[in-house]
């Protein structure tokens, strides 16, 4: 079992629903975004972060999550400048010691490593930009050394449809 993630989801409720229902998973983060009360099904089991389009105050703009040898640095990205750069959010990553960072804001699905680091947008289930159909991801971690952590990385559309172009497995720092 894994974690599903998934962004800018922008009041979507009964997608995200059955986005959630299709899969066992351990874990579900947000990177923000939802525009809907944080309290209510599925948002309320969610690990959220507060996204620039939300406004609750309860929920906070920047979690971690440690699961197995992961150490996610989960954020919604607009106060690190995503849509232009992704070195901030690195910089974090590295005053954090998280090995992989989960993000939206820019609805673009990005996955790959820079410098041992996972970097995971999920896209958007709401409004796809640079892809032409709405997604979420999957992460898995696959196995485990001294040294390093194994992951894969799977997408899907709104509909739940594998999407093979996206994604993939990688070597982490541990």
């Amino acid at each position: 079992m894994g974690i599903l993630v998934m962004s800018d989801s922008h009041g979507l409720v009964r997608e995200v629903a059955q986005a959630v229902g299709r899969h066992k998973v351990e874990k579900i983060l947000h990177c923000g975004d939802f525009c809907v009360d944080h309290t209510r099904e599925p948002f309320s089991k969610m690990t959220l972060v507060r996204g620039n389009c939300d406004t609750t105050k309860a929920v906070p703009t920047e979690q971690q999550t440690k699961w197995n040898d992961l150490h996610i640095l989960q954020t919604h990205g607009h106060l690190f400048g995503v849509k232009s750069s992704l070195l901030r959010l690195h910089y974090r990553a590295e005053e954090t010691g998280a090995n992989v960072v989960i993000f939206g804001h820019s609805h673009v699905p990005v996955c790959g490593v820079e410098r041992d680091v996972l970097f995971l947008n999920p896209g958007s289930l709401q409004m796809p930009r640079g892809f032409d159909v709405p997604t979420y991801a999957i992460l898995e971690q696959t196995g485990v050394t001294s040294t390093a952590v194994q992951v894969s990385v799977s997408f899907y559309d709104h509909l739940g449809n594998p999407v093979k172009s996206l994604g993939g497995k990688y070597s982490l720092r541990r």
